[in-house]
């Protein structure tokens, strides 16, 4: 109701900062997963896992770029990173354990783009951002994707305290998504 009362000018001028606001956050999200990726690509304990993070720092390093390009050249605002997401990207950027920077990552934190992103996608009027969300969703679906079948090998190995772990782990971090 408050939003019709608005004229129209205010309505064009509060949706770009609605928008602007929802892009930061996902380029912050992104700057996160860049960092995460390049860990994983040290820690990470078979080559594969290495060389997968090796090309997932390359597909953050670009979605990235292409928030920021958006941000900049369309609607030229930009906000700081959520406290909430800040918070929980520390949380996974400083534990020193691979799998649990995995399921951080991995699942929760790219789960939730993914599902944001199909989101705004499906909101979006715009076909240039239509089409760069197309993309980024694409590769996003391909880490969330690998960080499933990586780990459901791994939790095999790992004692039902190990597990009790991890999982107290992913619920901290869905509680601070949330």
């Amino acid at each position: 109701a408050a939003y019709e009362a608005l004229s129209d000018e205010d309505k064009i001028n509060f949706d770009r900062h609605t928008t602007a606001e929802l892009l930061s956050q996902f380029l912050h999200g992104e700057q996160g997963a860049l960092l995460v990726a390049s860990q994983l690509a040290s820690c990470a304990p078979t080559y594969n896992a290495k060389l997968y993070a090796a090309s997932q720092t390359f597909d953050e390093a670009r979605h990235v770029e292409v928030f920021n390009k958006y941000l900049q050249d369309k609607i030229g605002i930009h906000y700081p990173i959520n406290p909430s997401l800040k918070l929980l990207l520390d949380k996974i950027l400083t534990d020193e354990r691979w799998d649990l920077k995995f399921i951080g990552m991995q699942i929760i934190i790219e789960g939730l783009a993914l599902a944001a992103f199909q989101m705004l996608k499906g909101l979006s009027k715009d076909p240039l951002l239509t089409q760069l969300l197309h993309y980024v969703i694409r590769d996003e679906a391909r880490h969330v994707t690998f960080g499933i079948n990586y780990l459901e090998d791994f939790i095999k190995t790992l004692s039902p305290e190990e597990i009790e772990d991890r999982a107290e782990f992913a619920y901290e971090a869905c509680v601070i998504s949330r």
